[in-house]
């Protein structure tokens, strides 16, 4: 099995997520709730068996979600959701998928479906 290494940085682990509004129509919440589903499912132990690293100079987050109409999910409000302070790195893209809900006041809802890819990098050591 060979280390897959980016410029530097290797590839330490990946989860995904996925998260809905059956009611809001709202992509932002959508986008929130699947990468909140993805880093409830990651545990980091002890980075220091690693060799030391040093989360904020070794670490790098990389986030892409994907989203019915992405140009209403501000990048900003996702890379918050990410709890550590090390880089960051975040892209919104077209995707998820969007759903008949229920239906109101003479139309249905639309349901609002968004997936997350989370990537974690350390830092190679030389």
């Amino acid at each position: 099995m060979g280390v897959v290494s980016l410029g530097g940085w290797v590839r330490y682990l990946v989860e995904w997520g996925c998260g809905a509004t059956l009611s809001h129509e709202d992509p932002a919440l959508a986008a929130r709730r699947a990468v909140m589903d993805a880093t409830s499912r990651v545990c980091h132990l002890n980075f220091e068996a690693l060799g030391g690293v040093d989360m904020e100079r070794d670490l790098l987050i990389e986030v892409v979600v994907g989203v019915p109409y992405p140009e209403r999910v501000r990048a900003e409000d996702i890379e918050d959701l990410i709890p550590y302070n090390c880089g960051k790195r975040v892209r919104v893209v077209k995707g998820g998928l969007v759903g008949k809900g229920v239906y109101s006041g003479g139309r249905f809802v639309e349901v609002v479906i968004a997936v997350s890819f989370i990537t974690i990098y350390v830092r190679a050591k030389r």
